[in-house]
């Protein structure tokens, strides 16, 4: 079995896990269940950045990756 790896820094993984936890308290407060998406986009090698769509889209920036 194959994994993607995806290397983010101390400060984005802050930024993803406060954004997760502000939006999942968000939800339970209105009772919905919106869930989340992770979207890793490149423009071409070596310049990929990543996203968190939760009630909004966060940038989190460039990002490391690889299939391994």
């Amino acid at each position: 079995m194959k994994q993607l790896l995806i290397n983010l820094t101390d400060e984005q993984h802050e930024m993803f896990t406060q954004k997760i936890q502000s939006e999942a308290s968000k939800n339970m407060e209105h009772s919905t269940l919106s869930g989340f998406s992770i979207t890793l986009k490149e423009a071409f090698p070596g310049m990929s950045w990543l996203t968190v769509d939760m009630n909004g889209e966060l940038d989190l920036g460039d990002v490391d990756w690889k299939i391994i």
